[in-house]
């Protein structure tokens, strides 16, 4: 969600600890999740052995539930998937019209590596992270059948784009009426919007960022009580403000060893630049509202770094199942995989077979050999019953089945509007998870796509900036062009692309009231900044127009979880259910929606892989000692629940 700045995160490595990963990584449970899954690879084996409970069910066929199908059964695990949609990939969605090389991501399309660099061939390195791992690892080991990987490009981030940046705001007269004509400000590749006032609101940022980094990345890769000192310190000072808070929050120059970094210290008219421009990633007016600590978590923390684009898997075409339909286990077509875009990863989850195993999921489903895949079957009823099991019941279909376990990942609105956790006591289920998924924010997204007749970016003269960065209802249009850097064809315009209540907005539109809004609000702003050049001269239109509002999605009511401030509590009531609970429960929550930092995608693999630890060891199983490893579940941090964060004002040395 969030875009690269000029100040970048400095790596730290730790020395004392196998288990400890390199900064930057998640604050609040340090554990290597890309060792743990890349020693099971180099031994070809799981990590896992399951124990004499293996009946797994797993609500959601997403990244989440891929992931946790996938490592459970390759540790022995009978898995069975219920997805509520007809398509498996959940809100990794990618369209590829026609099978051009260009996608159109519905869903999450910026991928950071945790790596600290800035160029994809240090993303394809990164060892930082299980998106990495997956993407870059899983399937080019030395003896895999069908040996691919990712093909990552950098994302074209306002700012970062190799055809430039344009920003237009207040009609074209820029900040504070600069202009006397409609201008289109130039933001070249690298370097700093041609706009005093804009550099002023950047520079804020970064020194905010510079001052944590001074401090955090040394802290986070110590193995004492450091970090978690200083982490308890963040949480107090940072729980309690909204992001719009801390941007006028009086900057610190001094820091005094209390945790408190300050805030950006802008004024008003800074702050609505901000509202309106970002410093590298579009608009972030739509995050005002959310917490300051939320916007920690992912910006300092490596969720926003390093940027990429994924087009798909090296050699798709010679995958298996490439552009084949196959059935489910209930008879129902599946989308034929082409391992385009970010949904690839998904698709690689399914179809493609993990090191050390001659089938994969879809091959297993095949076979009727311990793996199930059910779609267009929503779960409407969990019940514990009085034996220990826990069974499952899709809605209209009568018999209800039981399993030893059950993991739902389906994101937390839609979980809590469609399904009934029943007969589980309060030791196994406590209302504040009730309270917690009803509480949370999922923030709104809307994207609207056209198809290109050419990149007209690349074009030489050029006509267009490839991003335009607006105050108006569109918000912030990109180019797109995953596979190649030609002229000619198989591009993308992301013509709007808005958040929260700027996606709201557009919900009473039509799809054709809308499409025709955007086309021609690009074109109003193109005509008087760009020589009369119109975006709508580009727009293939022999290809319908793509449109998604995620909040009318049923299966997900919402984008992502965006949570506001003061709810520190609530996402630890999420993300340490199983820590606490599964072991009596049963139940396990895996996904986005149960973490506590945005980004999609690496916290949905991460909460999922947590599942998966803690259903090997509920199920009286044992893990493999892979690679010489010597994991165990004693090894496995636990979150740590003594942190409180004070609600009071003032925070520490900010007085």
């Amino acid at each position: 969600m969030l875009g690269s700045y000029h100040a970048k995160l400095s790596p730290a490595q730790s020395v004392t600890n196998d288990w400890l990963p390199d900064f930057p990584n998640s604050p609040d449970l340090r554990f290597d999740y890309f060792k743990l899954l890349n020693d099971a690879c180099v031994a070809q084996a799981g990590i896992g052995r399951a124990g004499p409970n293996n009946k797994v069910a797993i609500i959601g066929a997403g990244s989440a539930g891929l992931t946790a199908a996938r490592e459970l059964y390759r540790s022995g695990f009978q898995v069975t998937i219920y997805e509520a949609s007809d398509r498996i990939s959940g809100r990794l969605y990618t369209e590829t019209p026609n099978y051009s090389a260009t996608s159109m991501e519905f869903g999450a399309m910026r991928m950071p590596f945790f790596d600290g660099g800035t160029t994809s061939s240090s993303a394809a390195a990164s060892t930082n992270c299980l998106l990495s791992y997956y993407l870059n690892r899983d399937q080019s080991y030395s003896g895999s059948p069908n040996p691919t990987y990712a093909n990552l490009s950098e994302f074209p981030n306002p700012g970062q784009a190799d055809g430039n940046t344009g920003i237009y705001i207040n009609n074209g007269l820029g900040p504070n009426d600069t202009y006397t004509s409609p201008t289109l400000i130039p933001w070249p590749k690298g370097q700093d919007p041609q706009n005093p006032d804009l550099v002023d609101v950047q520079t804020k940022v970064n020194n905010f960022i510079d001052l944590i980094n001074q401090h955090v990345p040394a802290a986070f890769a110590t193995d004492d009580s450091t970090w978690p000192v200083l982490w308890e310190q963040i949480a107090n000072n940072y729980d309690k403000m909204s992001f719009g808070d801390m941007v006028r929050t009086q900057a610190v120059t001094t820091y005094q060893n209390d945790g408190w970094f300050g805030g950006f210290g802008m004024d008003d008219y800074e702050a609505s630049l901000l509202y309106t421009i970002g410093t590298g990633d579009g608009s972030w007016g739509a995050f005002y509202n959310i917490g300051a600590l939320w916007w920690m978590r992912c910006s300092l923390f490596g969720y926003s770094s390093n940027l990429q684009t994924v087009s798909g898997l090296n050699n798709s075409y010679a995958l298996p199942y490439f552009n084949d339909s196959v059935n489910d286990s209930g008879g129902s077509p599946l989308h034929a995989p082409i391992y385009a875009g970010i949904q690839s990863l998904s698709e690689q989850m399914f179809y493609l077979p993990p090191p050390g195993s001659n089938d994969s999921l879809c091959s297993s489903m095949q076979k009727n050999s311990g793996v199930r895949l059910f779609t267009s079957s929503p779960v409407n009823l969990i019940s514990k019953q009085n034996d220990g099991s826990i069974t499952v019941n899709v809605k209209d279909h009568t018999l209800p089945e039981p399993y030893d376990f059950v993991i739902v990942t389906a994101p937390i609105w839609a979980a809590q509007l469609s399904i009934k956790f029943d007969n589980f006591t309060t030791s196994q289920l406590p209302s504040s998870v009730y309270t917690a998924m009803d509480e949370q924010h999922l923030i709104a997204s809307c994207k609207v796509f056209f198809p290109l007749t050419t990149a007209y970016w690349n074009l030489n003269p050029q006509p267009i900036p490839q991003i335009l960065v607006t105050d108006t209802a569109v918000q912030d249009a990109y180019g797109v062009k995953w596979n190649d850097a030609s002229g000619t064809g198989q591009a993308a315009l992301l013509g709007s692309y808005t958040w929260e209540d700027d996606a709201r907005k557009l919900l009473a539109s039509s799809d054709a009231d809308l499409t025709e809004l955007v086309k021609t609000k690009l074109d109003e702003i193109t005509i008087t900044t760009c020589n009369g050049a119109k975006v709508s001269s580009y727009i293939d239109n022999s290809q319908s127009p793509e449109i998604i509002h995620w909040v009318l999605q049923p299966s997900y009511r919402g984008c992502g979880k965006l949570y506001r401030s003061r709810d520190w509590e609530k996402c630890y009531d999420l993300l340490t259910y199983n820590q606490q609970y599964s072991a009596i429960s049963g139940l396990h929550f895996a996904g986005e929606s149960y973490g506590v930092e945005g980004g999609w995608t690496e916290p949905a693999l991460r909460t999922a892989i947590d599942a998966v630890i803690h259903v090997i060891n509920n199920s009286g199983g044992s893990f493999n000692n892979n690679n010489g490893n010597n994991f165990s579940f004693g090894t496995y941090p636990q979150y740590d629940m003594s942190i409180s964060p004070d609600e009071t004002y003032p925070q520490t040395s900010g007085n």
